[in-house]
């Protein structure tokens, strides 16, 4: 995602062990301080080598989130989890919530992605004439939508914590806000296309449909998640949003 707002925070003394092994366990008693944090570092002129270390800390943090919740999540089991160094985290990160906005944006600019993949995979068929079965048509683009994003329960889990603590985090949730927005700005462009694409309508404004499909999304990974393993990869049942989508939108111009 290129929409990384570049600023000073404050920062540790420069590491060199940006990605060494961990060799010895550190005690979990410690939490991470609260610095006031506002941005993320700018990824766009980071190496690969660089980038994957930083993918590779979202992902422990995601796992450690949803075992602990942010507040019992420290550095070092954050670290632990990823096999890197402090060193390794804070020549990447200054703060365990700089983390978090960067979760947040990786992980956004993941699912906009993929939905945009899924969009184009289906474009000659959303441009095709109007299918029998308008419901099996919908239920097949959404499973093919949901299949690609494929979250195990600790993601699901750790997305609605991360989304908690930005609520009721002063410091980090005009970040959340704005990435929230932006989000929504792109999955409006992206449905839209797709429903200009089936040379449909919708018959609610856009925006409300997109809130409405985020929300019943949201409820039914929680439901899916429910009860399962954290690391259990979870099945989302698209059964109540083609429900909405089908009554939601209008197909009858379609030739």
């Amino acid at each position: 995602m290129k929409i990384l707002i570049g600023c000073p925070g404050r920062q540790r003394p420069a590491r060199t062990d940006t990605a060494q092994p961990v060799r010895q366990h550190h005690s979990h008693t410690s939490t991470a301080t609260t610095p006031t944090m506002k941005c993320s570092m700018n990824t766009d002129n980071l190496s690969a080598r660089r980038r994957q270390t930083r993918s590779t800390l979202v992902e422990a943090g995601m796992s450690v989130f949803a075992h602990k919740g942010i507040d019992g999540a420290s550095i070092e089991e954050i670290c632990e989890a990823a096999g890197f160094t402090r060193g390794a985290f804070y020549s990447n990160f200054s703060s365990r919530d700089d983390l978090v906005l960067a979760t947040i944006e990786q992980r956004t600019s993941r699912d906009l992605d993929m939905l945009d993949a899924a969009i184009e995979r289906w474009r000659d068929r959303l441009n095709s004439s109007r299918p029998e079965n308008i419901e099996g048509f919908l239920t097949e683009f959404i499973d093919d939508t949901f299949s690609q994003k494929r979250s195990t329960a600790a993601e699901v889990i750790a997305e609605q914590e991360i989304q908690l603590y930005c609520l009721r985090t002063p410091e980090l949730y005009p970040r959340y806000a704005e990435l929230s927005s932006f989000q929504v700005q792109r999955i409006q462009s992206l449905i839209e296309n797709a429903i200009g694409f089936a040379k449909a309508a919708s018959t609610i404004p856009l925006k409300d449909l997109i809130e409405a499909l985020t929300a019943i999304h949201t409820q039914s990974s929680l439901r899916a998640a429910a009860g399962k393993d954290l690391h259990e990869v979870v099945e989302i049942d698209s059964t109540q949003m083609v429900r909405i989508l089908n009554r939601l939108l209008d197909f009858s111009q379609k030739p």
